[in-house]
Parts: C-alpha cells; sequence; structure tokens
C-alpha cells in the first residue's frame, strides 16, 4: 500500500508536468494574501527541482504574445524542498517520495484594483502567463469566498475548486477565498501535494488566480510539520496568526487554535482590535479553525479566552471550521442570544466528510439559527452598509442566507 501511495504521487507529479511545456515546470501556481492584499501579494508555486534563478516577470497589461516585455521583476525569496511529512504513526513512508520543492516570490508596491500579469521565468524557460487583481478600493462592494476543512475526500475537494471556477468566471466581484483550516488528511507531503493539484483547480483556463488567505487547521501541524508555511509563504510568520486588512474598512483575524489562545496570541487579539477601533475600521471579522460555539464537538479555548474580546470590541462577524457541517448560530452576547450579539458561521465543507450538527444546541434553534450538513461553501458580500452571506452546496442550492447590517 504504502509503494502504491508513493507510486500514484510520482505519477500525479508526472502527469502536471506532461500537461505543460518544456519550459513551464511550475505547477499549482498561487496567490497567497496576508497583511496588505491592495499592495502586496505572495507568488508561490511547486516544481520537481529547486530553482533559486527563477523570477517573477510582472506588469498591469499582458504580455502573453511577447514575454520579453514585462516592465517588473521580482525574485525568489524562498525556496526548499517540502518537509517529508513523516508525522508519526501510521503516516510514515516505506520509501522516499518523489522531490517537490516550493517558491515564494514577495510582491510589493502593487496599485489597489488592478489587474497583475505574471509569468514564472525559471531556468527552463518561461512559464504560460497568469492574472490575478489585487484587493478593491476601500469603498467598494466585493465577495469573499469562505470555505474550510478540504481533507479526506480529495474528489470532492476537487469538485468544490471545479465549481468555484465556475463560480468566479461568472462573477468579478468576488475577490478571494478564506479557508478556515485543515487542507490536507496529514502532513504527508503527497497528500498536501494533492491539495494543491486540487486547489488550483479555480484557477480559470485563461489564467485567473484566486488569491487565498489561509487559516492555520489542526491537521496541518501534527508533528509540527512546516508545510503549511512552506506552502503559503509564512502568512502568519512562525505563530500563525495575522491580521488581514482587505481594505481600510476591512479587517480579518487570522487566528491559531492549535497554540496558546492565552499568552502572546491574546495579547496580539487585544491590540489588534484595538487598532481596528482606533482606525475605525467598519468590518471586524475573526477567522479559525476550532469553534467558540460548535455545532459538533465541544468548545475551543477561543470561547473562553477570545469571545469575551470579540464582544468588547463588537467583532462583526466569526468563521470556524473544524465540525464538518453547516452553522449558523443566532447574536451571541454574554452568553445568551441578543440583538446585538454575533453570529458564528461555519464548520467547513470543502472536501471533508460531513457530520450531523447537534440542533439541540441554544445557540442553533430559533428562526434566527440554521444547522445542517453538505458539502458547501459559504459566500460573504461585504458592502458599505450590510454584509450579506449565504451557504451554496456542491450541487448549487443555497439552503441558508442571512443579512448582517453594520454596527458602524
Amino acid at each position: 500500500m504504502k509503494k502504491f501511495i508513493k507510486s500514484v504521487f510520482f505519477l500525479l507529479l508526472m502527469v502536471g508536468l506532461s500537461s505543460a511545456s518544456e519550459a513551464d515546470r511550475a505547477m499549482n501556481v498561487r496567490i497567497v494574501w496576508s497583511a496588505d492584499p491592495q499592495h502586496e501579494a505572495v507568488v508561490v508555486w511547486d516544481d520537481v527541482a529547486k530553482d533559486d534563478s527563477a523570477v517573477i516577470l510582472y506588469d498591469t497589461v499582458s504580455h502573453a504574445g511577447d514575454k520579453g516585455k514585462y516592465a517588473f521583476m521580482a525574485p525568489v525569496s524562498a525556496s526548499g524542498l517540502y518537509d517529508e511529512g513523516h508525522s508519526g504513526k501510521g503516516n510514515d513512508l516505506e520509501e522516499k517520495l518523489p522531490d517537490l520543492f516550493y517558491h515564494h516570490v514577495m510582491l510589493n508596491d502593487l496599485q489597489p484594483d488592478t489587474v497583475y500579469y505574471l509569468a514564472i521565468r525559471s531556468s527552463d524557460g518561461v512559464s504560460r502567463e497568469y492574472h490575478f487583481r489585487t484587493a478593491p478600493r476601500d469603498g467598494s462592494m466585493f465577495k469573499l469566498i469562505y470555505a474550510g476543512d478540504s481533507r479526506t475526500r480529495i474528489d470532492m475537494a476537487r469538485r468544490v475548486s471545479e465549481q468555484i471556477r465556475e463560480i468566479i468566471n461568472a462573477d468579478k466581484s468576488i475577490i478571494a477565498l478564506l479557508h478556515g483550516g485543515d487542507y490536507a488528511n496529514t502532513t504527508r507531503r503527497d497528500l498536501w501535494q494533492n491539495w494543491l493539484e486540487a486547489y488550483s483547480l479555480t484557477t480559470t483556463e485563461d489564467g485567473k488566480l484566486l488569491p487565498i488567505i489561509p487559516v492555520i487547521g489542526n491537521h496541518d501541524v501534527k508533528g509540527k510539520s512546516p508545510i503549511f508555511r512552506q506552502a503559503y509563504g509564512f502568512p502568519g510568520g512562525d505563530d500563525d496568526y495575522y491580521v488581514c486588512r482587505v481594505t481600510p474598512s476591512v479587517g480579518i483575524l487570522c487566528l491559531n487554535t492549535e497554540i496558546s489562545a492565552e499568552g502572546d496570541q491574546k495579547t496580539f487579539l487585544e491590540k489588534a482590535l484595538a487598532e481596528l477601533e482606533k482606525d475605525k475600521v467598519k468590518w471586524r471579522i475573526a477567522a479559525y479553525h476550532k469553534p467558540a460555539f460548535p455545532a459538533v464537538k465541544q468548545p475551543s479555548a477561543a470561547k473562553i479566552s477570545w469571545v469575551p474580546l470579540f464582544e468588547k470590541y463588537n467583532l462583526d462577524l466569526a468563521l470556524e471550521s473544524d465540525g464538518h457541517c453547516i452553522k449558523r448560530t443566532v447574536p451571541i452576547r454574554d452568553g445568551q442570544e441578543s440583538a446585538d450579539g454575533i453570529v458564528y458561521l461555519g464548520e467547513g465543507g470543502y472536501g471533508a466528510p460531513q457530520r450531523n450538527p447537534k440542533t439541540d444546541r441554544w445557540y442553533l434553534q430559533g428562526a434566527g439559527a440554521f444547522a445542517s450538513k453538505g458539502d458547501h461553501i459559504m459566500m460573504l458580500e461585504i458592502g458599505p452598509k450590510e454584509i450579506h452571506y449565504s451557504t451554496i452546496l456542491e450541487s448549487g442550492e443555497v439552503p441558508d442566507s442571512s443579512t448582517f447590517k453594520a454596527r458602524r
């Protein structure tokens, strides 16, 4: 079985390479957003060879017909062999996996709401052209996809990615995908590669890349594997938490439920919330993996450590994963339903097997709540006065939706 896994992984790598020209070894090209997506982006791709001489060629106009005309160039900032992912009992591979290398390139000084065209120049030549749009200008309406838990059923993750590709082809207002964690079933490199290949299916035929805002999950850190950071360009440094200022009016707190919710992380959270308050940021959203108000499991440490801060600083929405179901709580404040409370959405349906939510929990009852299951994504339409949310099943059905009015 272990030899079979290795053979399948190697075959997938070869299929990926055979679909490209000899000058295009780059696989799973992706854009990662973290601190300031109006002005920064990290380009990440995979290759069977390490190439520190590779560069990103980019411009605000397409040069697909003449790749020697790009106005800007950015060098590789980090590269290396993906971790072997030997994360404990049952996960060790009998033989070494085929080599696979990550490459990171930081793009700085970008302009908001601008399409950038790019190609990867490696030692073997220049890749096909891709493009992405930076985060919108302040005050613009935009849509953000929220999804989590892509592990286990890679075929379903691929189907959801294909669905996302169709949606972003039809709706140009979608700017990025915020992922709530658990990308692969373990921290093994071959299973991570399966996920990265699945996400690459969101790339449109004409090369449009959907930026990802990554949150770390419990299956992403087993054995202290560094693959999450290698795959996404260290979005939260060594602690895996950060604030993503999508625009001056929208701040997303990407938190880490896999380390202590107290100590440095709680200090960071309170400081970040105070900064959003000081800057009068209209929409304040938290995204993290293990729920404070779960529909399936027991509450994480976020309930005790973070929820009081969420309420003190009037968070607008909390986005959770881990439970593998669909959940919209009633608005919660001081441990009870309240008209001015915080709604908690979740809990992950991008490939992970779905579970039955425990609908007898008080915060999942009544007209102000929803609980179900099904492979899904969530769409957040963020405007100046309200956020409209909807759950979209893999079948295309919309079982739940709601609107959240601005507090400010």
